[in-house]
């Protein structure tokens, strides 16, 4: 395999084309994609192969890039000054053009003239237009920005200030091609961490959205391989799950999910709350399952709270006038009776005052 030092030498860096955003080159004539690895010769310097791979297997991915056109770093620094031009009149008079004529070798064109900004600004590499790319799709994952974050005008603008060369990518392309080459790297990425892991742990658990959608997550957790002391948590997956919560449906889906991530063999034990079904789930499975110690507590405290239930009901009264409790956990009840008994005095005043019976 050629060195990227000696493949930069052969200038295949500075590929043109728009299939170069979909390609990452491996040697002189072979190109990997990045969408789903295959390798594809483009011996010859031509991209039909490439671009026939993405037609065939990716037909969803889009060729050409949102070319903006080329604005002048004054016009994107500046939109608040008024337009200039060189051929004022003063009023009421009549404007006057003088033809000039030029040797052929002078002429110039007054619309459309090029800027010297062009002449000076050097168009960026693929790779790190790549790189810009990568980064853009993890500021939105991450930092919970919308797609159309893109289509913005001022953050536009903002990008043209510091790289004027770079691309935006439209919206379409973040969603259906740069989005997806991202997660299948970071796919292989947790893959080849968990190929050097000795033991991996499960917690799962399922809930329900306010549009009544199911959802059920799976983490798993492990002993760093390159820190022996740092423990390491990866979310293999979140998915929605419309089939009725049986047992037997839970294990099929959990089976699942551990035979794609290939830690059949590395499963010490599953961590659950108690409901029934997850425990029945686990069993059918022949896993190792472990009680929730945050849900084993809330059940003890639940438990222990029943002899004061009059009293948390009145004081439960009072409050979901202002604000609903979450009776499945006991740090909320705690929560609640803590501040009531802080606000003691001013709730019997007021009681008092409406003539209401404590």
């Amino acid at each position: 395999m050629l060195s990227s030092s000696k493949i930069n030498s052969m200038g295949l860096n500075k590929k043109r084309s728009n299939v170069w955003y979909h390609y990452s080159i491996i040697l002189n004539n072979i190109a990997k994609c990045n969408i789903c690895y295959d390798k594809i010769s483009f011996s010859g310097g031509s991209t039909g192969n490439l671009l026939r791979h993405l037609k065939t297997k990716h037909p969803t991915v889009l060729l050409q890039r949102n070319i903006q056109e080329n604005v002048s770093n004054s016009d994107i620094i500046d939109d608040s000054q008024p337009s200039k031009s060189t051929n004022h009149t003063p009023t009421g008079q009549q404007s006057f053009s003088v033809a000039t004529t030029y040797p052929p070798m002078f002429k110039t064109q007054n619309k459309h003239q090029t800027s010297i900004a062009n002449f000076i600004q050097k168009p960026i590499p693929m790779s790190k237009s790549k790189i810009i790319d990568q980064q853009l799709v993890k500021m939105i994952v991450k930092e919970y920005h919308p797609f159309s974050i893109v289509e913005d005008v001022e953050f536009q603008k903002l990008i043209k200030m510091l790289c004027p060369s770079y691309i935006i990518p439209s919206r379409k392309t973040v969603t259906q091609s740069l989005m997806p080459q991202l997660f299948e790297v970071t796919v292989e990425s947790v893959k080849d961490t968990l190929k050097n892991v000795a033991a991996v742990c499960l917690t799962t658990d399922g809930w329900t959205s306010r549009n009544n959608q199911s959802f059920i997550s799976i983490t798993a957790h492990f002993i760093d391989p390159q820190d022996e002391t740092l423990i390491s948590s990866v979310l293999l997956g979140c998915n929605d799950f419309d089939e009725k919560h049986t047992g037997d449906n839970l294990a099929f889906f959990l089976s699942n999910i551990i035979n794609e991530w290939n830690l059949s063999n590395k499963l010490t034990v599953v961590i659950t709350d108690n409901a029934a079904n997850i425990k029945a789930a686990i069993r059918k499975c022949n896993w190792r399952w472990l009680p929730c110690f945050a849900h084993s507590i809330n059940l003890t405290v639940q438990t222990s709270l029943k002899c004061i239930e009059l009293t948390i009901t009145k004081v439960k009264n009072i409050v979901q006038y202002f604000k609903k409790n979450c009776p499945t956990r006991w740090n909320s009840t705690y929560e609640m009776i803590n501040r009531i008994v802080e606000i003691k005095e001013p709730i019997i005043a007021t009681l008092a005052v409406l003539g209401v019976q404590s």
